[in-house]
């Protein structure tokens, strides 16, 4: 019966188990922000790289494209995109 009582005791302190960890948990981010942003960020960016490792073809016009990583493909046109938002912008200012 004693077991219970400290336990019940335990749990409505806070003192131990998941609560605590979890207390940590937001202390931490609470301290800081900004890196617990960078850690779900980066986990986001492996999870989108590790679905996209299959390889891939792509035509256009007269060009083959092939074997290449989903994303590579998906990384230059990411590049190709920044370049002409750069040019446009440089040729309206």
């Amino acid at each position: 019966m004693t077991d219970q009582s400290d336990q019940a005791q335990t749990e409505s302190t806070g003192t131990g188990g998941f609560g605590s960890k979890l207390r940590k948990l937001g202390q931490a981010i609470a301290r800081n922000p900004i890196r617990a942003v960078q850690i779900v960020f980066f986990a986001l960016i492996a999870i989108i790289i590790l679905q996209n490792l299959e390889t891939t073809s792509i035509d256009v016009l007269f060009w083959s494209f092939g074997a290449l990583p989903k994303l590579v493909l998906i990384f230059i046109s990411m590049i190709v995109g920044a370049l002409a938002w750069e040019l446009v912008r440089r040729l309206k200012g």
